[in-house]
């Protein structure tokens, strides 16, 4: 490993992890929020879900060498 490989990997180590939109949310708070969502927004995100896992089923995953 060069010297700006190993500069940049103790770079990455060291940051801090995004947050996007909901994941800083603990589990209940988003079950409390999705309680007062409407049916058809419940249909949406379900219909979203089996999609996204439809997805992830066909996904084939390679690892370079």
């Amino acid at each position: 490993m060069s010297k700006k490989e190993t500069h940049n990997a103790s770079n990455i180590l060291h940051e801090d992890a995004p947050s996007y939109g909901f994941a800083h949310k603990t589990e209940i708070e988003k079950l409390k929020e999705d309680i007062y969502r409407s049916d058809k927004e419940k249909l949406q995100l379900f219909i979203k879900m089996i999609r996204r896992s439809s997805m992830l089923k066909k996904a084939v995953i390679t690892h370079k060498q």
